[in-house]
């Protein structure tokens, strides 16, 4: 049925279910707000640590990768699937919870091996096809200080 040209859902379409309120928008957060502050905080530091830069860039991975799943073939699950905005709220939080850092747990226990394989392939090509940006910069050589000495001498 419509009104005044507008389609209306039937009261029978599926509905998701849920327990938490808000649950929309707790899952925004925890998928896209924290990751991007800290990935954020992360980029402005003067010294990054190497995990916390694999951590982030996994994370942006599996997160636009299911994005783009979600959004092309899985829409339906939201409105099936009981609670589905809980789970993957829970499925995101471990992979972004400080104390737990899934996405750098995913990479070290079950990625980075098999990884490596196409990492020795491919690596050189991507170089090659980057030309003189896939060149590191050449570091110039600082000039020796001569300490002890001055010129007032």
């Amino acid at each position: 049925p419509t009104l005044r040209g507008v389609a209306r859902r039937p009261s029978s379409s599926r509905m998701s279910i849920s327990i938490v309120p808000f649950i929309g928008l707790i899952s925004f957060g925890v998928q896209y707000v924290y990751p991007l502050t800290e990935s954020a905080g992360v980029l402005l530091k003067e010294k990054t640590a190497n995990k916390d830069l694999t951590q982030w860039v996994v994370f942006w991975i599996i997160c636009i990768g299911f994005a783009i799943l979600e959004n092309n073939f899985l829409f339906f699950l939201a409105d099936c699937v009981p609670l589905y905005l809980e789970l993957k709220t829970l499925a995101f939080l471990w992979l972004v919870h400080p104390d737990y850092l899934g996405a750098l747990w995913l990479w070290h226990k079950r990625l980075k091996v098999p990884h490596a394989e196409y990492d020795k392939a491919f690596y050189p090509l991507l170089l090659q096809c980057l030309g003189p940006l896939g060149k590191a910069p050449a570091v110039e050589a600082a000039p020796k200080s001569d300490e002890g000495t001055s010129k007032d001498d």
